[in-house]
């Protein structure tokens, strides 16, 4: 079965028009008939129904039961291509969140430059959700990342090596710095500076913002650690984040959150269960592993 043909295949189900297919792909109209011809040769069925009269095509159910697998023998097919590409290249793609490097990354790194690795990375920096999709688009070959929980995603192996509560950060001479804790409904009337989209801190800020029936308001977000720290000892706004990270400042204090169940960072290393890594590549995995136990 031809990949390009089911190519073709499933964009004439999206745009129902031979034409445009045609003008998509930079081929002519009868590139795009031979090819449903020839995939409802092979499958002995019909696979989308003509009704000239009228002008419109029917995906028939022979047709959609193809598209579910055509799709998903497109999205290997890409896969395929990037994670060859990168093992010709000599290296592999870690995605890496700014936080996770920050507590992590040092360690590593330490024992990669001694193996005479370091320099065969290739590194990805965002949130955690985002190098999750990047993983399972396979612009990247392993992440580390962070979760509220531990994570079950379909063809992603996944090994957890730690994990930390979250906390308050408040300016030290802030009214509410008790370090004895304070509970998030208190928080109900106070603003904050977040981590962008694609961080794991959003998601447990909003769980439990769901849960105490208070919505605080974010004033700024940004991807920057540091940056953040000086908005929150400014009094700018409140910080969320992860315990492990420590302000090593007299004008940040860290509080603990009192509410029961609270969620957990969860943190974790990850590749595609698909990914065969080359020597090269393994030797890089283990190396980070070792580092991280």
């Amino acid at each position: 079965m031809n990949t390009q043909d089911l190519k073709y295949f499933v964009k004439l189900t999206e745009i129902k028009n031979f034409s445009q297919v045609a003008q998509q792909f930079n081929v002519s109209q009868p590139t795009i008939t031979f090819a449903l011809q020839r995939l409802e040769k092979e499958l002995a069925t019909t696979l989308i129904s003509r009704h000239r009269a009228r002008g419109t095509l029917t995906v028939t159910t022979t047709g959609a039961q193809l598209l579910v697998h055509a799709r998903a023998i497109i999205d290997h097919e890409a896969l395929l291509q990037k994670e060859i590409a990168a093992e010709k290249a000599g290296r592999l793609r870690l995605g890496l969140p700014p936080i996770i490097e920050t507590q992590y990354f040092t360690r590593i790194a330490k024992q990669l430059k001694v193996k005479g690795l370091l320099d065969k990375i290739q590194t990805f920096e965002a949130g955690s959700s985002t190098t999750l999709q990047a993983l399972k688009q396979g612009n990247i070959d392993l992440t580390l990342m962070g979760s509220i929980e531990p994570l079950a995603e379909p063809h992603i192996v996944t090994q957890v090596f730690n994990q930390t509560p979250f906390a308050v950060y408040m300016a030290a001479d802030d009214p509410l710095a008790d370090p004895s804790g304070i509970y998030f409904r208190q928080l109900k009337d106070r603003e904050f500076v977040m981590f962008k989209d694609g961080f794991i801190h959003n998601q447990a800020f909003n769980q439990l913002a769901r849960r105490a029936r208070v919505w605080p308001k974010v004033v700024f977000r940004s991807n920057e650690i540091q940056g953040l720290l000086n908005l929150i000892a400014a009094g700018i706004g409140m910080g969320f984040m992860m315990t492990a990270v420590a302000p090593a400042r007299d004008d940040v204090v860290q509080i603990p959150l009192l509410d029961a169940d609270m969620p957990t960072f969860v943190t974790s290393l990850g590749y595609r269960d698909s990914h065969v890594f080359s020597p090269l590549q393994q030797e890089i995995l283990d190396v980070i592993q070792h580092a991280l136990t």
